[in-house]
């Protein structure tokens, strides 16, 4: 398959490489200047994959094709978005214009821009996912990506109305043939809402314990906050009409916090989920900030009191 992977962060290059070594062809559209040094020299990964049960640590130059614009009569099978919530909005209309016969993937957080996406482009080119099995950062020029092995983590897909079609459950099989742990939900909407209230909370918590997983799981005060910002934002979902708890993985969020801070301590001290969002939140202070702006948007039609949002907001502007 030829597949473009639009956006060259840690997520789309991890996944990119991933369907490289499995044969397929794939290109990277990057931003202009960039193409050269890549031609050149490649991507070092340093790719911490604890798939196998333990940490198996690769070095890799990923040297993919690399093209700085997109036009109409590319012959892509898929194109995956990478980019971050913030850049979407740039991406979509060069992309309505430029993606051919394509099958898209948006491959990122999602609150509101459903819209919007459908604005620019017709329901059968698309379809959405979250690459919930890698994450990590930038190291200067190396992407120190993980690979999660926790039986949390997944790769979702799906479509707005719940169906299976030819072009997700081929995606499907990319995935799975390079155990990317594949899952397609008929509810896939319901699930990214109600996610990117959990992403940005929870990484809110974490900048403001300093930066890393173990000191927020330290921070029980902390962690009860980020909680009741985690059910203010669902109340929010509620009445936008997304359901969190037809999601089991939401439900953990209300339950007693006798119940509830014990569990979330057990999942993120898992070494490679900690990894995970310790090096994407070294450089993704601004994206969170822009993801609690959204969150807490929504919440003023609704006239929804939201403290606990509100406040992680402001202690992210004062460190």
């Amino acid at each position: 398959m030829k597949i473009l992977i639009y956006g060259a962060g840690v997520i789309g290059c991890t996944y990119g490489c991933q369907f490289s070594s499995a044969g397929h062809d794939v290109s990277l559209l990057v931003r202009k200047g960039k193409a050269e040094k890549i031609k050149d020299k490649g991507i070092h990964i340093s790719c911490a994959d604890y798939r196998s049960g333990k940490r198996q640590t690769t070095e890799t130059m990923f040297c993919p094709k690399v093209i700085e614009n997109l036009s109409s009569d590319n012959d892509f099978d898929y194109i995956l978005i990478t980019v971050s919530s913030a850049d979407l909005m740039d991406v979509l209309p060069s992309l309505s214009k430029s993606a051919g016969k394509a099958h898209i993937i948006f491959f990122l957080n999602l609150w509101d821009e459903f819209d919007e996406i459908s604005g620019y482009l017709l329901p059968h080119q698309y379809s959405y996912g979250f690459p919930f099995m890698a994450g990590g950062g930038r190291n200067g020029n190396i992407l120190d990506a993980i690979i999660s092995g926790s039986k949390y983590s997944k790769t979702m897909l799906g479509n707005a109305d719940g169906k299976k079609t030819p072009e997700l459950e081929i995606f499907f099989g990319i995935l799975d043939e390079v155990n990317l742990k594949p899952f397609i939900s008929g509810q896939i909407i319901n699930w990214l809402v109600p996610h990117y209230v959990f992403i940005a909370a929870i990484s809110a918590g974490i900048i403001n314990s300093g930066g890393t997983t173990k000191n927020f799981l330290g921070n029980k005060k902390l962690i009860k906050d980020t909680v009741k910002a985690i059910r203010e934002g669902f109340g929010i979902c509620i009445r936008k009409g997304i359901n969190p708890k037809r999601e089991k993985v939401n439900q953990l969020y209300y339950l007693p916090f006798f119940i509830c801070i014990p569990v979330m301590r057990k999942i993120f001290s898992n070494e490679d989920m900690a990894s995970m969002f310790d090096g994407y939140l070294k450089h993704s202070v601004k994206d969170i900030k822009f993801m609690l702006d959204k969150v807490i948007l929504s919440a003023k039609p609704y006239d929804i009191e939201i403290p606990y949002l509100t406040g992680l907001r402001k202690s992210i502007d004062s460190l």
